[in-house]
């Protein structure tokens, strides 16, 4: 009877190789705290203040900092709150003509007619007149890059037949997503009774907008749209401040105030903000450039591979190899850039190998640790290379010499 040995647990050390382009290194804020109260008048006063992880003051009512890569929240204020989207609604309606668009129901060049609804909307336009024939690209443009309500309804009226249709079938498609406490009532978002989202909701249909459709994703970082020759400035700030944002979309309305979802990019390495509740345009970009800026200054994504060395030997049987390679899956962590040496490494494998094996085969894990996480990470030890089974009077060899070699 062959001897079968217990997994065994060993402590490793760890190095961890920081996962960033090295073309141009990232903004780094040190010691960032929080800055010293300046005079402000009532209007402008932020409501809520507190005082996050690591010492970044959040003015914003809600608010959600996620690590694009690998998910990883580095800072989250009553992001599960349902708030007023405004404007920040027109993400999920910009989601579903992607979507049209990717299945092939509508082309860039179908011609859109406009209807009296969609001319007589109140707010942000790209000056849509009754009976004109534009494209959906054009629309899709307006919808995004001027935030035009009117484009809204005649987007929503051209999918659907009718804005209550549309706004069900946004809703409908948010759920799938895994937005649970979304509900649309409109396609522009002007305020209605029971049109609701929160931060995490937000987050989600933009991250999705990047993931499904990276083609039409890019109009969010378009500067400026021409329509009737007009030309109006996309209403996104952060595109012009030189810190990496391409997305996604504003939102303002007298109850939920100013609001925005954000995207940046800075050395390879994405964030994704919502911010929402704040007091004026200038709290708005201000709150998400610092935001932003703190997340990439803060924090940094790494590779964990043991220390010193990323490959480790385990003896395998039948094979014409005494040892095989393994090593760690390949896996990025999100962690506070002072605080890499608090993470620890522990290294289950099995210890009884046998051939046949295939690259790629879990043969273990390591389980990794740190302070600031609520769980552990699992990350699977894997075969690095095919292991083949030896010939029968090879394997019969290797057997007789286990069994006189066991205690």
């Amino acid at each position: 009877m062959l001897f079968l040995r217990f997994l065994l647990i060993i402590l490793i050390s760890c190095s961890v190789y920081e996962a960033e382009a090295k073309t141009k290194k990232p903004t780094i804020i040190k010691n960032v705290k929080p800055k010293k109260p300046q005079e402000k008048s009532k209007k402008d006063e932020p409501k809520d203040n507190i005082l996050a992880p690591y010492g970044i003051e959040v003015d914003s009512t809600h608010a959600l900092l996620v690590d694009y890569e690998t998910g990883k929240v580095l800072l989250e204020k009553n992001a599960s709150e349902q708030l007023e989207p405004a404007s920040m609604t027109k993400i999920m309606t910009a989601y579903m003509v992607m979507k049209a668009l990717n299945e092939n129901r509508i082309k860039p060049t179908s011609l859109v007619t406009i209807s009296s609804n969609a001319r007589k909307m109140e707010g942000s336009d790209m000056f849509l007149e009754v009976g004109d024939q534009v494209p959906v690209e054009d629309l899709l443009k307006g919808l995004i890059v001027v935030s035009g309500n009117d484009a809204a309804i005649a987007l929503a009226e051209f999918l659907s037949g009718t804005q209550s249709a549309f706004s069900a079938d946004m809703t409908h498609v948010a759920k799938e997503m895994g937005c649970a406490q979304t509900e649309f009532k409109n396609a522009s978002g002007l305020p209605e009774e029971g049109h609701k989202t929160t931060a995490h909701d937000l987050l989600i249909m933009s991250k999705r907008t990047l993931d499904d459709f990276p083609k039409w994703y890019g109009i969010y970082k378009e500067l400026n749209f021409t329509y009737r020759g007009i030309t109006q400035p996309n209403r996104n700030v952060l595109l012009q401040k030189n810190i990496g944002c391409d997305g996604v979309k504003t939102g303002h309305a007298e109850s939920p105030g100013y609001g925005m979802v954000a995207s940046a990019v800075q050395n390879g390495r994405r964030l994704f903000l919502v911010v929402a509740g704040l007091r004026s345009m200038k709290q708005r970009a201000d709150e998400a450039y610092r935001l932003l800026q703190w997340g990439f200054g803060t924090f940094a994504n790494y590779t964990i591979m043991p220390a010193n060395k990323p490959i480790i030997e385990l003896p395998v049987r039948y094979s014409s190899q005494e040892m095989i390679e393994v090593e760690p899956g390949k896996h990025t962590l999100t962690m506070h850039r002072n605080r890499i040496d608090q993470v620890k490494a522990v290294i289950k494998y099995q210890s009884s190998l046998e051939a046949p094996i295939k690259a790629g085969d879990q043969v273990g894990e390591v389980t990794v640790t740190h302070p600031d996480w609520n769980e552990p990470v699992i990350i699977p030890l894997v075969v690095k290379k095919d292991v083949p089974r030896s010939f029968f009077l090879s394997r019969m060899g290797q057997t007789l010499r286990y069994l006189f070699q066991k205690d």
